[in-house]
C-alpha cells in the first residue's frame, strides 16, 4: 500500500512504454505500436483474460490479460483469481467518473500487476525492480503495483483495487495529493461490494461478514476505545509515506469515507477530486471547509464515536439547534428512533436539576417479526453498553468553539423511563433511541419526552 510518486529510470529487465510521459512497466512490449497491437489482439479473442505462461524460463507463472490489466501471478489457476482483471477493467470507468476523467481519452491506459505468494520467484525472474522496496501487502510505483495473496478473496480484490486507484492516479491524474488523502481514496476506491458479477466500488460495508480481512472500521473503533483516535488536524499532518498498519489505513479509509458521504462536506470533497495534482492541494482542503471548520471538527467526533459497519451518514447528520428556557409548563419533545441525535429545543443550566419522563412504543428491528421498544430499552441485545432501543440524553454546549473541541454528544447518559438531569454545562439538550449508526433505517416511531425543571 505503500507508493512512491515518483520517476523511475529505465530497468534491464522490465522494459517500457511511455503513457502520458509517465514509465510504465510492459516487460513483453518493445514498442508503443507493439503494445497498441497486442491489446486490440487481447480485446478481439475475448472479453474474459486470458491465462498462459508469464516466462519461458519459469512455468510457475502465469500471465493474465485484460484491456487495463496485465497481471503475473505464481498463484495456480482459480476462478478468484482469473476473475482479478476483468474486476479491474469494470473499476477504470468509475475511477474516471470519481476524479472527473473523460475514459474516451485514456482508452488504451494499460498497468502491469504482480500478485505473489513467493516474492524471491519474481525476484528470480525479474519482475521486481531494485526501485521496490520490503513491504507487507502491496506497493504501486509508476504504472506497476505488486501484490502478495491474501487468505480472503475480498481483501486480494481490495488490494488490487487501492494499488490500481495509486496507479491511476500517479500516471493518469499526474499526483496523489497527500497522504490521508491518497491512502484515503485508495480505501475508499478499493472497498467495494459485488452484486452478482458486477462491482461497485466506494461503498460502506454492510457488515463484518462482507469483507472479511478488511478490519479498517475495527482499527479505527479500537482506536478510539483506547482514546488514541486522531483529529482531522492530525490526519492531514500524517507523513508522507505510510507503513502499512491496519490502524493508519484505517483512519485515511475514515477520512475518505467521511468526508466523501457525509451531507454537510461531501459535495466540497468531491469537487477537490480534480485538483489533486495541484501543489497547494492540501491548502486548497483547508479553504473549501475553513468556512464551518469548528461543525466538521465536531461532527467528526461523533462519526468516530458511532462508527459502524453501514454506517448511515443521512440519520446520523445533526442539525445543531440551539435551546430557550423551560417556560412556565415541562416541554414535549417527540424523538425519532429511526435518527441520530436531536435537539429538544431545551436550554439547561449547568448545576440545575430537570426531570426527564418519557412514554411510547417504536420499531428497533424491522424484518418478519419487528423488536418494539419502550424507553427503557430491549435487555436481551445490548447497543454500546445499554440495551437496545433506551432513551439516551446528552448536553450540547452552544458555543461551537467547545464543542469542536469536545462535544457532549459523544457523552451520552442513559435514561430509559425517567431520569433526573444535573449537567455539568450549560447548553441544549439532545435525545437519540440506543441502536447502532448502521441499523437506523428499519426503525420507526418515536418516544414521547417530557423536561421539566426538578422542584
Amino acid at each position: 500500500m505503500r507508493f512512491l510518486p515518483v520517476a523511475m529510470g529505465p530497468h534491464p529487465i522490465l522494459e517500457r512504454a511511455n503513457y502520458n510521459g509517465v514509465w510504465l512497466a510492459h516487460e513483453s512490449f518493445r514498442s508503443i505500436a507493439m503494445f497498441r497491437s497486442a491489446l486490440i489482439l487481447a480485446l478481439l479473442a475475448a472479453f474474459a483474460p486470458q491465462a498462459n505462461s508469464a516466462r519461458a524460463d519459469d512455468p510457475t507463472l502465469r500471465t493474465l490479460t485484460s484491456k487495463h490489466l496485465t497481471l503475473v501471478t505464481d498463484l495456480p489457476p482459480d476462478a478468484e483469481v482469473d476473475t482479478l482483471p476483468g474486476y479491474f477493467d469494470q473499476a477504470f470507468p468509475q475511477w474516471c467518473a470519481y476524479f472527473g476523467v473523460d475514459p474516451a481519452q485514456h482508452a488504451d491506459w494499460h498497468v502491469r500487476g504482480f500478485l505473489m505468494r513467493s516474492r524471491e520467484r519474481f525476484e528470480a525472474a525479474g519482475l521486481i525492480s531494485k526501485d521496490v522496496p520490503e513491504f507487507a501487502t502491496g506497493y504501486a510505483l509508476e504504472g506497476n503495483f505488486w501484490l502478495f495473496d491474501q487468505t480472503s478473496a475480498y481483501f486480494r480484490r481490495n488490494l488490487m483495487l487501492h494499488e490500481g486507484t495509486h496507479v491511476f492516479a500517479m500516471t493518469v491524474l499526474g499526483g496523489t495529493g497527500p497522504a490521508w488523502y491518497g491512502e484515503g481514496t485508495a480505501e475508499l476506491l478499493g472497498t467495494h461490494r459485488l452484486d452478482g458479477d458486477k462491482l461497485l466500488l466506494n461503498v460502506i460495508p454492510a457488515n463484518r461478514d462482507d469483507v472479511p480481512k478488511w478490519g479498517r472500521i475495527e482499527a479505527v473503533q479500537g482506536d478510539f476505545a483506547k482514546r488514541k483516535a486522531l483529529t482531522i488536524e492530525k490526519l492531514f499532518n500524517l507523513s508522507g509515506t505510510l507503513h502499512g498498519t491496519v490502524e493508519q489505513y484505517g483512519w485515511c479509509w475514515a477520512a475518505a469515507a467521511f468526508f466523501e458521504h457525509h451531507p454537510r462536506y461531501r459535495d466540497r470533497f468531491h469537487a477537490l477530486a480534480r485538483q489533486v495534482n495541484q501543489a497547494d492541494f492540501q491548502d486548497r482542503v483547508v479553504a473549501a471547509f475553513a468556512g464551518d471548520r469548528q461543525t466538521l471538527d465536531e461532527d467528526w467526533q461523533l462519526f468516530i464515536a458511532n462508527l459502524d459497519y453501514g454506517f448511515d451518514f443521512e440519520r446520523m447528520n445533526v442539525e445543531h439547534k440551539s435551546g430557550s428556557p423551560l417556560g412556565a409548563g415541562p416541554a414535549q419533545v417527540p424523538v425519532a428512533a429511526d435518527r441520530g441525535w436531536q435537539s429538544s429545543g431545551v436550554a439547561v443550566e449547568a448545576g440545575k436539576k430537570y426531570t426527564i419522563r418519557a412514554r411510547g412504543r417504536y420499531q428497533v428491528a424491522g424484518g418478519e417479526r419487528p423488536w418494539l421498544s419502550e424507553p427503557g430499552g430491549i435487555t436481551i441485545e445490548y447497543h454500546a453498553g445499554q440495551p437496545l432501543g433506551m432513551l439516551l440524553a446528552a448536553v450540547r454546549n452552544d458555543d461551537d468553539t467547545a464543542s469542536a473541541r469536545f462535544s457532549g454528544l459523544i457523552q451520552p447518559i442513559a435514561v430509559g423511563l425517567d431520569a433526573t438531569l444535573e449537567p455539568k454545562e450549560s447548553g441544549t439538550v439532545y435525545f437519540r433511541i440506543n441502536d447502532s449508526a448502521g441499523r437506523l433505517a428499519d426503525n420507526s416511531g418515536a418516544a414521547e419526552v417530557e423536561v421539566s425543571a426538578s422542584p
